[in-house]
This record gives C-alpha cells, sequence and structure tokens, in this order.
C-alpha cells in the first residue's frame, strides 16, 4: 500500500489494529457505565474474503453500481453500508424490532462475524436473522478490514435517532413518569454503534481526510439511501453540515438536545423543568494494541458550554437557515433547538443511584428536593423504574412510589428508596436497562422532572488458563459460573470459541447452577497457532441471555 493510496495508514501501529486485527471489542451499556463485549471480526478465515466479492458483486447488481469505481473508497463503503441492512437488496442482515426475535438468532447470541456472513451465503444471499447496530458495525468493520480500508467500531451514548437532521428531539411521559412511546422514529437512545474509516477525500477539502463516520443502521431520511455516511469526523465537529455524506445527520444526533413533555389525563402537553438531556456522550473505541477503551468523544465535538462548541452551533445554524431559504421545499431538512423555555426558579429535584448494580440487588436511590422560591410549598412527588430497550422503547413500568410533603422556604429533603429486585426480576428486558424517574409537581402547578439511568449486571463468568501453554500441546481452560441469585440458574449452556485455540464454536450443557454456589467447566483444547489469542465463553439459561466474558493468553511457538 502506497503512501498516494486514499486508505494509506502513516502508523505501523494503526495499521496492525484496523486493518488486521481479528479480535474486537464493542461497548455498549450506559454513558455512566460502559461496559465491554467481544467480537470476533474473523476478516481473514479463508472463506470470509470470498464471501465480501461475493457481497460487492451482489450489492453492485442489486444497486445498478459499476465495478470499475472498486478503487474508490467512498464507492466501496456506500456500496457495503447499502448491503448490510436493506432487504430490497438481499442484504446481510434482517433488524429486529423489539419483541420476540421468531425464526432467527437474537442479536446479543452471536460472537463474530464468520457465522453471519457464512449463513448469508449458505442460504442464497437471504438476509439473515436478526442484527441490531452493533452487529451491522461489526459485520461492516469485518468487511471493510477484508477489503483493506482501515475501519473501526465506536459507540456513542445518549444518540438521537431519527432526527431527521432537527438539532431538538422530545420525550413524552405520563403523570407517573411513565415513557411514553408517541414519536415512533425519533428517540434518544441509551447507546448507539456505527462505524468509522480511514480515507482521504479527493472530493473534499484537504483538512476532511482522515477518519470518517459510517452507519449502516436504518434511518429515516427525508431522502437518500437509509444508510449514513462516509460523513468527515472533522466536518461533524466543525459544523460542516454542506460536506458529503450526511454529516447534518450525524451532527444532530450528537448535538441535539431532549426536552422532556408531561402528558397529563386530558391529553394536554406541558413542559417538564429541570429536565434538559444532552446528546452525543462518552464517544468510544477499542484503543490501538490493547483492550481499554479510548474516549474519542472531542474527535466529535468541542467541550460541551465552550465557546468553540458556541460558535458550531451558530455556523450551523446559520447554514441550516440559508438552506431553507433557498430550498423550494416545505418541509425543513435540518431544524434548530427551540429557544430554552423560561423556567421559574422555585425547586430543584435530583436523583442520586450507582452506575451499575449486579442482578439480584435491590436498586437503592437517593432523591433531594429543595425549595428556593421564597416561601412555603407544598409538594406532590411520584418516583418510578421502567425498564428500556437500548433503542428508547419502554419495555413495561415495573414500580413506583408517591410521597406528600410540605418544604419551607430553603428547605431540603432527602428521601432514601429502594426498588425491590422482586419488582425487575421478570421484567428487566434483554438491555438490562431501569430508567428511574422523579415527577415533582408543586402547588403552583408547575412540574419538575428528573431522570437516571442503570445497567444491571449479569453473574461474574471467569476463565483461566493454565500458565504456559504451547501451540499444537494439548492443555485445559477453566470458566467458572457464580450464581450471586437466591433462585436456581436453570438449562445453562455455554458456548465457547477461540480462533487458534478451538475449531468454530463449541457448546457445553451445565444444566442447573444452584443459588449461592460455583459451577466450574473444563475445556479441553490444543491451540494450533501461536501468539496472544482470545478466548470467549457465551452463557445462556432460562434467566439470563447476554452473558459474556474474554481472556486473551500467549501461545509460545512450538
Amino acid at each position: 500500500m502506497g503512501q498516494d493510496d486514499e486508505v494509506f495508514l502513516a502508523n505501523e501501529a494503526q495499521r496492525q489494529e484496523y486493518i488486521l486485527n481479528q479480535d474486537g471489542v464493542i461497548y455498549w451499556g450506559t454513558e455512566n457505565a460502559v461496559l465491554a463485549q467481544p467480537w470476533d471480526f474473523s476478516q481473514f478465515e479463508e472463506d470470509i474474503v470470498d464471501i465480501c466479492f461475493t457481497l460487492l458483486d451482489v450489492g453492485e447488481r442489486h444497486q445498478d453500481k459499476d465495478h470499475t469505481q472498486r478503487k474508490n473508497p467512498v464507492y466501496i463503503c456506500r456500496t457495503v453500508a447499502a448491503m448490510l441492512n436493506c432487504d430490497e437488496f438481499r442484504g446481510i442482515l434482517t433488524e429486529c424490532g423489539t419483541r420476540q426475535y421468531l425464526n432467527g438468532t437474537p442479536p446479543s447470541k452471536w460472537l463474530g462475524s464468520g457465522p453471519i456472513l457464512r449463513q448469508w451465503i449458505a442460504s442464497q444471499c437471504k438476509p439473515v436473522r436478526y442484527g441490531q447496530c452493533w452487529v451491522f458495525a461489526a459485520v461492516m468493520c469485518s468487511v471493510l478490514r477484508c477489503l483493506g480500508i482501515p475501519t473501526r467500531v465506536v459507540t456513542g451514548f445518549t444518540w438521537a435517532h431519527n432526527t431527521n437532521s432537527s438539532l431538538s428531539v422530545d420525550e413524552y411521559y405520563d403523570e407517573d413518569g411513565t415513557l411514553l412511546t408517541q414519536d415512533k422514529n425519533a428517540r434518544v437512545w441509551t447507546f448507539h454503534v456505527w462505524n468509522e474509516c480511514w480515507m482521504a477525500r479527493a472530493d473534499l477539502l484537504p483538512e476532511y481526510s482522515g477518519w470518517h463516520a459510517l452507519d449502516a443502521t436504518c434511518q429515516e431520511k427525508s431522502k437518500g439511501p437509509s444508510f449514513c455516511g462516509p460523513a468527515p469526523v472533522q466536518a461533524i465537529k466543525e459544523g460542516d453540515t454542506e460536506a458529503d455524506y450526511d454529516v447534518c445527520y450525524f451532527f444532530a444526533a450528537i448535538n441535539a438536545k431532549c426536552q422532556v413533555w408531561i402528558q397529563k389525563t386530558d391529553h394536554t402537553l406541558k413542559p417538564a423543568l429541570g429536565s434538559t438531556k444532552y446528546t452525543g456522550n462518552n464517544i468510544s473505541t477499542k484503543s490501538v494494541d490493547s483492550e481499554r477503551c479510548e474516549d474519542i468523544t472531542h474527535n466529535y465535538k468541542y467541550p460541551e458550554g465552550s465557546f468553540q462548541e458556541k460558535v458550531v452551533l451558530d455556523k450551523a445554524y446559520t447554514k441550516i437557515k440559508k438552506l431553507e431559504a433557498t430550498s423550494s421545499s416545505s418541509k425543513t431538512q435540518f431544524s434548530f433547538i427551540p429557544t430554552a423555555l423560561e423556567e421559574p426558579v422555585n425547586l430543584f429535584i435530583h436523583l442520586q443511584l450507582r452506575n451499575s448494580l449486579l442482578r439480584g440487588q435491590d436498586v437503592p436511590l437517593s432523591i433531594e428536593v429543595f425549595n428556593h422560591s421564597g416561601r412555603e410549598k407544598a409538594t406532590h412527588l411520584l418516583v418510578g423504574a421502567q425498564s428500556l430497550h437500548y433503542n428508547g422503547a419502554p419495555v413495561t413500568q415495573l414500580w413506583k412510589e408517591e410521597f406528600h410533603f410540605t418544604l419551607r422556604s430553603n428547605e431540603a429533603n432527602n428521601l432514601q428508596v429502594f426498588v425491590p429486585y422482586s419488582q425487575y426480576r421478570e421484567e428487566l428486558g434483554q438491555d438490562h436497562l431501569l430508567r428511574l424517574t422523579a415527577v415533582l409537581k408543586d402547588d403552583d402547578s408547575y412540574i419538575y422532572f428528573a431522570q437516571e439511568e442503570i445497567i444491571i449486571c449479569d453473574p461474574p463468568l471467569t476463565i483461566e488458563f493454565p500458565e504456559n501453554m504451547v501451540q499444537y500441546q494439548p492443555s485445559t481452560a477453566k470458566i467458572g459460573l457464580l450464581n450471586p441469585l437466591t433462585e436456581p440458574l436453570e438449562k445453562c449452556v455455554i458456548v465457547v470459541a477461540g480462533r487458534g485455540l478451538i475449531y468454530r464454536q463449541r457448546k457445553y450443557k451445565l444444566g442447573t447452577v444452584q443459588p449461592k454456589s460455583i459451577q466450574q467447566l473444563q475445556i479441553p483444547f490444543t491451540p494450533t497457532q501461536d501468539g496472544p489469542r482470545r478466548l470467549t465463553a457465551h452463557l445462556t439459561c432460562l434467566q439470563i441471555q447476554n452473558l459474556k466474558t474474554y481472556k486473551t493468553t500467549n501461545i509460545a511457538t512450538a
């Protein structure tokens, strides 16, 4: 690869990571509790290279594209992105809703791209069921690395999805603090996963060369394909929303502000005070040559509240206004956040809880209400807990508690409450997210609102290797499962995988793991490859669906 190549990366360690590394880490969770899950990109396994070229052929046929353009990385990125999540193109994956995964594999069960790509080719290019954003991004990363484009998987927390480039997004709650699903399209996602690809752009300014954001998850767009990008990350940061491709969508998703509205029993809407939520936080990717998480938010935006951020937002707003003025269309493609609501400075409410908690524990919640109105206030407080999908869709309301109290001027009231495990154990949802809300009404009928999210973590799964392992010499790894719950874990199955350690995947049935006990599993294997090797274990049982762990060890050369 020469230096004049459009995808040339000068740094050797980065080339090793972003083209050659087959062991990935994908981040999920919440902005305050970033969790890691392993992914096997498998981009250089023998059959995967052939599948990637078949994928290009099929994509070009269905999109009426010309294969002589294959030397252009923008062309390759857009052709592959269109193939990932579009059934009409015989795309690779079917996006699932938030309910049942009928006749398919739940997205959380995939351990790598290889089985997905092999299933797609074996079924005569029928879409594989099912994928969600991290699966689309992971498979995209495999294909693009295989084709020689430096690519990484990126996760952003608190992401405004499907805003159609609007810089404001709304959330609607009822008076009990239950999240409503009025707007099925525009939502704030707890996290979202996309890709970055490294390329020079001959069609844009030189400063736009470098990392480009590419998102294969379907978007509701007023025009153009349902994927987004490649968008120069530098253009997103600078608010240069007219740069190709789809900079305005990424800009809105990480800069939109979220206003909360309370729907009263008569269906009128009232703005909730003190509840603005900011998007685009803790943008994370696996760091080069290590399994550490690297925060790259600064590549996408200037610090919150800084002078530069204000300049960029003003610039973006001005460009959009010009676009609207010259556009014949009456539909605005990009609208700005409305001016802040005039908030009466009367009451302050603050929620505090741990960022994550082990399954089986009650959720402790601390609520502080402060009255700085200068007079006595009679208040009504409703605290609730709701399980949530990662894409902002509610699962079910789990618990609520009501309080009435009077606060003197400048008086604070601190409340400690617990959401019992018995309330969330059956209805936690596949993403293990709980949203806790507090709705406070005063005697002037103003409504104040606060919200926090907590992730419920599964019990620990551990992997132990013997000290010295040599290529082609039989060895044994130990997997340990601790059940911290007061009930048994039933129908436990562990799937293990590890390139160079185990061929494809192996399944072990553990049966039932008793309460408060540890179960150990011996995994015999013979390493066929030397160097750093990763073993991944995935547990499913009646109570737990998405418990993954991984450990990397070094295999000595025979």
